[in-house]
């Protein structure tokens, strides 16, 4: 993890600063007409173990509140990782786990890049299915569903 510095902003140092004190920070991007917000993890994998995780598609409140619960759980020793499911984490929907391949970090997890520097650190992305337990890859899912949860293990990265 990098270590802070003066040379840092105040925004990187809070960064730094609150993975050190709560095990994690917890980054949200905003949407636009062609693509989906999402949030993701920084600092999982060095204060837990847990691959840092990703999600699309929920309110930066309901994905904050979820990725805490995910290093909550890591903080005892449970860990979430690729081509898993879990019941538990979203009420009584299951979640399912996906490997973030390297290709994507420099599109969806610049922070997370910054902050770890030249360290290696793997990622996840959970998936979550509609209120009918549908996933977004199933034919009977809608399309508004499926754009704003895409399955980044199911692309191929842009070149």
């Amino acid at each position: 993890m990098r270590a802070p510095n003066d040379s840092l902003t105040d925004t990187e140092r809070g960064i730094l600063a609150e993975i050190e004190q709560a095990g994690v920070h917890v980054v949200h991007v905003e949407g636009g007409p062609d693509a989906p917000a999402y949030s993701y993890s920084i600092g999982l994998w060095h204060s837990f173990g847990q691959a840092e995780v990703m999600v699309f598609g929920l309110p930066d409140e309901v994905a904050e509140d979820l990725i805490q619960a995910i290093a909550d759980e890591a903080d005892e020793g449970k860990h979430f990782v690729a081509d898993s499911k879990h019941m538990g984490l979203v009420d009584d929907y299951a979640v399912r786990f996906y490997a973030v391949g390297k290709a994507f970090y420099g599109e969806y997890l610049r922070e997370a890049l910054w902050a770890y520097e030249d360290e290696e650190f793997p990622a996840v992305q959970l998936v979550w299915p509609d209120k009918q337990g549908r996933w977004p890859w199933e034919d009977a899912a809608r399309e508004g569903f499926r754009k704003s949860q895409p399955v980044l293990a199911r692309l191929e990265p842009r070149a």
